[in-house]
């Protein structure tokens, strides 16, 4: 036990570290690509680009004041698809009177089918939001309250063990390396706290909207551990010398 807590990377063979690198380097490459994922998701939320924190609180909180497809073609991300001038008049109007399923079929129903239903469909970019239908329709002409819980719940329990698992490797790898104690100890633990404050902070942000600066934080903090725990033994295994 003793010579496994004095082992450190740089002792490991060449194949070993090799082995190793190239696992910390496709990790790393794969959280940069789920960022950019992240990016792409959520950028245009309110409408302007750029991610900010309008675009957290417009997708986990909502827009209370209005409903959901009003709020995306109406200064949101699907308005850039409504091309045609009065098409976003003419759904509008349809919702405030009512949302009746004659209007839909004679009005309503041609529109989504040129514009939108190519991604709001079954086998779509946007399936988790389908627009094939009437039934489909009415449920996003309801107020916006932002994510519903069971899509979050479908969201948090796959990332929370994935990341787990891929943060256990990271920290199985940093535990060997030449850091002091103390700090090592805080770079392991604290990714873990991080990601369930991360998914925390997005459930109580569909209740409390200014929590998204929590969920920011913690993924700012998650982003830098997540580099150190790479870069560090990528520096011990092939440049440091005992």
């Amino acid at each position: 036990m003793h010579d496994l807590e004095n082992f450190r990377l740089f002792q490991l063979p060449l194949a070993q570290r090799l082995v190793l690198s190239l696992v910390l380097i496709v990790l790393g490459v794969g959280y940069v690509i789920a960022t950019y994922n992240l990016y792409l998701t959520y950028n245009l939320t309110d409408g302007e680009p750029g991610l900010t924190v309008s675009d957290l609180r417009r997708a986990f909180y909502g827009r209370r004041d209005n409903t959901k497809i009003a709020s995306k073609i109406h200064g949101g991300s699907m308005e850039q698809f409504l091309r045609k001038a009065g098409d976003k008049e003419k759904i509008l109007t349809w919702i405030q009177d009512g949302a009746e399923q004659a209007t839909y079929e004679t009005t309503v129903r041609p529109i989504l089918a040129e514009n939108c239903v190519r991604c709001h469909n079954p086998n779509g970019l946007q399936r988790f939001a389908p627009l094939t239908s009437y039934e489909e329709v009415m449920t996003v002409t309801q107020i916006d309250r932002g994510e519903p819980v069971g899509l979050w719940a479908r969201v948090a329990h796959t990332h929370i063990q994935s990341i787990g698992l891929i943060f256990l490797v990271l920290a199985g790898a940093f535990s060997f390396t030449s850091v002091r104690q103390p700090v090592k100890l805080c770079v392991i633990t604290l990714p873990f706290i991080m990601l369930l404050v991360d998914f925390g902070a997005r459930f109580l942000a569909k209740y409390w909207p200014n929590i998204v600066y929590l969920m920011i934080a913690s993924g700012a903090s998650i982003g830098l551990l997540f580099a150190v725990m790479i870069l560090v033994p990528m520096y011990e295994m092939w440049l440091r010398r005992p």
